[in-house]
């Protein structure tokens, strides 16, 4: 997803921050619903993180991380709800004053929904995944089904970015027209628009489709067009094959223009000028896997992927995995993969070995990668990286657990992480449901599928 946001809108200390936000929740609740009503639910998931790392010129850090994710369901008669999601970091040890704290709100808003026409209202923060849209707008999104099996969505509002200089006035509308032969095939027209100053910024127009001519035959797709630069600026096709026995097959078709495709950039982290990309590159991507299942407890897979630059020149990357895995208590894997290229970057042997166990309440992890290079890059022929991940289940609402990782690579010569992280899960419906967000944004749609994954910026990296 292209839009992050940084907005100055917490201001309080992180360990306060999971009852605050939780307050202002029953707050709204209180004063939105009748006094009447007792089906009400707050559903969510709090995560906290102390992470231990030192940065690439030697500076020590200590930042803490808090994660809040929350619903409010069933606010009044009508299926209203209200869903919340953020983040904050807190530098411990050094920084500044100004520069200390760091947050974002990913998403905050009112949803409505009715089961005629299937229709859904959702304003606020929202995120939109429609067609060419992967997006956060501050504004409103509305979908609804028409007659003849017709679909509609529409959406607008301002965009919501993050580690850009693009001041002024700015928004962004956008809409979808699907057509579906239920349990066959969709097909949806997609069209946005974001405008700076009452300038194009972003003009896209795209098409995406699910078909399913028969059973264990799957196809899903779609296709963006850049219309300021009046060139296609990507394609990406899946076709799935299976389960026949125990073998599924996965085709992947992909070409992607970069110069095209990163048009109308909202966030720093797809500025290309900061990267190793050429952004005058274009990429074509073949890819086929096949997994097969060999017991109730082993699968087995091939992949290979034929990547060709018009630029960086061809490579082919290879190879396999076996993995094992018994009542979700013990598993382990192996996989071994071979980067073919034209370029130092591109010429390596890739190396992974993880296992993990559970007993009672208490769950280990280990997990280690190498890769060697082909040729020395900044001295170093040999990456890799170990971790060590231990979790322990105080209740069925709160998990803590406690990562250190060991690294070396190209970029740093030694990476020593250590983080510790509780997880609390809360629920206060009174109908027994499992403590979990209801109603938060989930991936399934086909359009979500294809968009770029949404990133929480910042977030620390965990282990398995």
């Amino acid at each position: 997803m292209r839009n992050q946001s940084r907005l100055p809108i917490f201001r309080y200390g992180p360990l306060a921050i999971r009852t605050v936000f939780t307050v202002v929740a029953v707050l709204l609740s209180s004063l939105v619903i009748p006094a009447t009503s007792s089906a009400v639910s707050l559903t969510g998931e709090s995560s906290t993180y102390l992470q231990s790392r030192q940065t690439g010129d030697g500076t020590k850090e200590l930042p803490l991380y808090e994660y809040l994710n929350f619903s409010v369901s069933d606010l009044g008669k009508e299926s209203i709800s209200f869903q919340f999601g953020g983040w904050l970091r807190y530098e411990l040890k050094n920084g500044d004053a100004d520069h200390r704290t760091t947050n974002d709100l990913s998403y905050a808003y009112l949803s409505y929904r009715n089961s005629v026409a299937n229709t859904m209202v959702n304003v606020g923060r929202i995120l939109v995944f429609e067609g060419v849209a992967s997006d956060r707008v501050d504004g409103v999104y509305v979908k609804t089904d028409l007659k003849h099996n017709f679909g509609l969505s529409a959406y607008g509002g301002m965009p919501a970015e993050t580690g850009t200089d693009l001041a002024g006035n700015k928004n962004i509308y956008g809409t979808r027209l699907s057509y579906q032969s239920p349990g066959l095939y969709q097909i949806g027209l997609s069209y946005l628009k974001e405008e700076k100053n009452s300038e194009q910024f972003r003009k896209e127009e795209g098409v995406d489709l699910w078909v399913k001519p028969v059973a264990k035959v799957e196809l899903m797709g779609k296709s963006r067009y850049n219309a300021i630069n009046s060139a296609w600026s990507d394609h990406s096709y899946f076709l799935v094959l299976g389960p026949f026995s125990k073998l599924r097959l996965s085709t992947e078709a992909t070409q992607i223009n970069y110069k095209d495709y990163f048009t109308g950039t909202t966030s720093s982290v797809f500025d290309l000028s900061k990267s190793s990309i050429d952004p005058n590159d274009k990429v074509r991507i073949l890819g086929e896997e096949a997994a097969f299942k060999a017991t109730d407890t082993v699968s087995v897979s091939l992949d290979y992927k034929a990547y060709t630059y018009e630029i960086a020149g061809k490579a082919s990357y290879y190879g396999g995995k076996i993995a094992y895995s018994s009542a979700r208590t013990v598993g382990a894997g192996l996989s071994l993969h071979k980067m073919a290229g034209e370029t130092n970057k591109l010429k390596y042997d890739e190396y992974r070995i993880y296992g993990f166990r559970k007993i009672g309440h208490t769950e280990v992890t280990v997990d280690a990668l190498d890769v060697k290079y082909a040729e020395a890059i900044n001295d170093v022929k040999d990456a890799y990286s170990l971790t060590l991940a231990a979790a322990y289940e105080i209740s069925p609402s709160m998990k803590l657990g406690a990562d250190v990782e060991y690294s070396k690579n190209p970029d740093f010569d030694k990476d020593l992480r250590t983080m510790i992280k509780l997880t609390y899960l809360f629920d206060t419906a009174k109908t027994g449901n499992k403590a979990a967000a209801q109603g938060a944004p989930k991936a399934g749609t086909i359009q979500q599928a294809m968009a770029a994954p949404l990133t929480e910026q910042g977030k620390p990296k965990e282990g398995n």
